[in-house]
């Protein structure tokens, strides 16, 4: 009767490997993956499919125009109307010149 040598791995699996070997160290993983591979796109986006993946970001209508009371120049809601701030501002800078002469 002849005997069958196991191999050495299936004699003891526990003590084949050291904790040190088993597992790959981050340097050997650099090694194997350079950084230049690591985040690249494998093909070039079509204008096309860039256009379709940006589509829905198109302008929006804005809602919140009102008229001002003052002057009935449209403006934005909760905000100053420009016309009636730059008169309101013209009279404050003619008024501060009155003074500074007098």
């Amino acid at each position: 009767m002849t005997s069958i040598a196991l191999p050495r791995a299936l004699q003891s699996p526990w003590r084949t490997f050291s904790l040190s070997l088993a597992l790959p160290t981050l340097q050997s993983l650099w090694e194997l993956l350079p950084p230049i591979v690591l985040a690249v796109p494998k093909k070039k986006v079509s204008h096309s499919r860039k256009a379709m993946r940006s589509a829905h970001k198109g302008l929006k209508d804005k809602l919140n125009i009102v008229h001002c009371p003052g002057c009935g120049q449209p403006k934005l809601a909760h905000h100053a109307c420009r016309s009636c701030y730059d008169s309101i501002i013209s009279q404050l800078r003619r008024e501060s010149k009155k003074e500074r002469r007098s």
